[in-house]
């Protein structure tokens, strides 16, 4: 199990070790730039000078991001006014510039082109800020937190809220970010993460989201197995036989969505579904050289056509699994 250090360890360590490689890569990234553009030839399709740009562009922001967190820990009388609302808006505006700077940069670098196919209730939902709403995404690839932070904080103007896994503090901007702003970081292991969802969820408004990953963690036939298995040791065989039928998802964990339903129930719920993400770092390097796509899909369930009972519920959340695995069984044949 991942021990995180302490917040004080945290701040007079971690923080200063990571920022200062931050600074590092940047200072060195005209001659990283120079050596990766004379290798790239060997690798074919620029790799390395690719890489080595979105590394150093990264870092870059990353550093700016620290500085700027920084700067508003002082202006907030050393902490005492981040709750503030006008603290809080500054806060997103970081994570938006941090978020958007990076999604840029991966973007054109690695020359991806995202689709997004949603419907206009979906879209409504998401820009009005009538009520909140509460996105239930797929978890397969690497960096898909980062696209479904861009879609809400970036293309629709929602403050995403989101459970993270607490080892993810030893990142000084998502530590900060993360406790300073209303999102949850939770072991996993030795948490209670659905008190914890609730917990967000009870505290949402108009403008709020929050982000739950019903699967667990990114999608392997491995987990998908297990997930079927598990569901068996439980006795749960309605949903064992649902699962065994979705090929490219995890069987959903219902116990964080429907902890956030139950705690928001004036919530419309959006599913997002996402094809074309790369599986690991070495798919991310063999990928490189070549044009790439993302498509997103998005469905919109109000809070009215949610089933209140609560093994309707589990019902409601498996077919909504049932129709991602779908679409993206389609897509991925449409793109083989």
């Amino acid at each position: 199990m991942t021990r995180v250090p302490p917040w004080a360890v945290r701040r007079i360590i971690v923080t200063p070790l990571v920022l200062a490689l931050d600074l590092l890569l940047v200072v060195l990234s005209p001659v990283l730039l120079v050596l990766a553009a004379l290798v790239s030839p060997l690798f074919g399709g620029a790799r390395p000078l690719r890489m080595t740009l979105i590394v150093c562009v990264f870092a870059a922001r990353h550093l700016q991001a620290a500085l700027t967190l920084l700067g508003l820990w002082v202006r907030s009388r050393f902490g005492r006014r981040l709750s503030c609302p006008d603290m809080q808006a500054a806060h997103y505006e970081v994570m938006r510039r941090f978020v958007a700077a990076v999604h840029r940069a991966i973007v054109r670098l690695a020359r991806v082109d995202v689709r997004i196919d949603e419907s206009e209730a979906a879209y409504r939902a998401l820009t009005t800020p009538q009520r909140p709403v509460i996105v239930l995404s797929r978890h397969a690839g690497e960096g898909d937190t980062l696209l479904v932070v861009h879609e809400l904080l970036c293309r629709h103007g929602r403050g995403p809220r989101i459970v993270m896994h607490h080892a993810l503090q030893l990142d000084p901007v998502i530590d900060a970010l993360g406790n300073r702003l209303p999102h949850r970081f939770v072991d996993p292991r030795g948490g209670d993460t659905e008190r914890e969802i609730a917990a967000i969820a009870r505290e949402l408004d108009g403008r709020g989201a929050l982000v739950i990953f019903p699967e667990g963690a990114n999608f392997s036939e491995e987990r998908r197995r297990r997930g079927i298995e598990r569901l068996e040791r439980r006795g749960h065989r309605r949903q064992a036989e649902a699962a065994r039928g979705m090929r490219h998802v995890t069987a959903p964990r219902p116990g964080g969505a429907l902890a956030a339903i139950d705690a928001s129930p004036g919530a419309d719920v959006v599913v997002l579904g996402h094809v074309g993400f790369p599986t690991g770092l070495g798919e991310v390097w063999r990928l490189l050289p070549h044009p790439q796509t993302i498509e997103i899909k998005l469905w919109h369930e109000p809070a009215e056509h949610i089933p209140a009972g609560h093994d309707e519920r589990i019902l409601w959340l498996f077919e909504r699994w049932r129709i991602l695995d779908e679409w993206v069984a389609e897509r991925a044949a449409a793109r083989a």
